[in-house]
């Protein structure tokens, strides 16, 4: 299993610095703004906080990974009208919620309710990636998936569960492509809707209560819906067969011979066209709106370096070279 060991000084998403702060105050007000009103206490009064909050805002969700430098207490009481997973990087936590509590590091994460009581305990060395999810959008989707309006989820779950870990794998390789390219990321609607669209659909169909009524679907419709998902969530990256696999939860093997039954290309056929559609619907968006692009640089960001090829596969799936469909009325 891939581990992510992020020392405190240095946190991921390093490059969307949102708070910077020794002060305790300042602390809990800046991050009570954002997530819930909560009072921060120091457990050793001698000690230094150094807090380090970073954020990506997607269209309604939110990426965070935040360290405070000191053993600390956090106290929320009832929280907001969101649900947050809790990713530890490193370190440890103890997390109390509705009346229970359980221990997390680096292979369990936690989920809290919403508008529930809770109360955690960071260690010093805790950096931890944190997913803000409002309940509406869950309420959505689960509705969608036959769960009820309001699910239930596990306080914690472990990442030795195969799909957990599939997932948790998938959240921290985002992560870390934002922290190196968000800014060519964020620029594309295509990639927002993609990556909320990957992390929703993955929230909503992996953490439920362990034992809860799950919806009827088959094991393999069950990893072609993983996999989609991961090249869904990877639009300008390109992804092997192992990778997708991966995240799917089986062998490269396997995951031909399911796409194959569901009468799709091969993984790597489908994660092509599916690079291809987001630059087809970039150069179609920037002729709508007049906006000057370069189709070479459109190419390289979606992961083509060939442009003979990228022009011909182009060609093949939309009847046009990519110049045209800039000049297409």
């Amino acid at each position: 299993m891939i581990m992510i060991e992020a020392a405190p000084h240095t946190p991921l998403l390093n490059s969307f610095p949102l708070l910077r702060s020794h002060s305790v105050e300042e602390a809990s007000e800046r991050i009570g703004r954002i997530f819930s009103p909560h009072r921060l206490a120091l457990r050793n009064p001698r000690a230094l906080l150094d807090v380090q909050h970073n954020q990506v805002r997607l269209r309604n969700m939110s990426i965070n990974v935040l360290q405070y430098g000191a053993d600390v207490v956090i106290d929320p009481g009832e929280r907001g009208d969101f649900y947050m997973v809790q990713l530890p990087l490193t370190g440890r936590a103890q997390v109390v919620s509705a009346g229970r509590e359980v221990g997390v590091d680096s292979n369990v994460l936690s989920v809290l309710q919403p508008q529930t009581e809770s109360r955690m305990t960071w260690s010093g060395d805790c950096s931890m990636l944190l997913l803000q999810v409002p309940r509406s959008l869950v309420r959505q989707r689960s509705i969608e998936w036959g769960m009820g309006a309001d699910p239930r989820f596990a306080l914690a779950r472990s990442r030795h569960d195969p799909e957990v870990a599939a997932w948790w794998q998938a959240v921290l390789d985002l992560t870390r492509n934002l922290d190196r390219y968000g800014q060519q990321w964020l620029s594309h609607p295509a990639a927002y809707a993609a990556m909320e669209e990957f992390l929703l659909s993955a929230f909503t169909a992996l953490l439920r209560e362990p034992g809860g009524e799950r919806v009827p679907e088959r094991a393999d419709e069950r990893c072609l819906l993983r996999a989609k998902e991961f090249v869904h969530a990877n639009p300008h990256r390109v992804l092997t067969s192992t990778e997708i696999a991966r995240h799917a939860c089986v062998s490269p093997r396997t995951l031909e011979a399911v796409f194959k039954r569901y009468g799709e290309v091969s993984p790597l056929a489908y994660a092509r066209r599916f690079r291809l559609q987001a630059v087809h619907e970039l150069l179609c968006a920037a002729r709508s709106d007049g906006r000057g692009v370069n189709v070479t640089d459109v190419a390289l960001a979606h992961g083509f370096v060939h442009m003979g090829r990228f022009a011909a596969q182009y060609r093949q799936q939309f009847g046009c070279t990519p110049s045209e469909t800039l000049r297409l009325h």
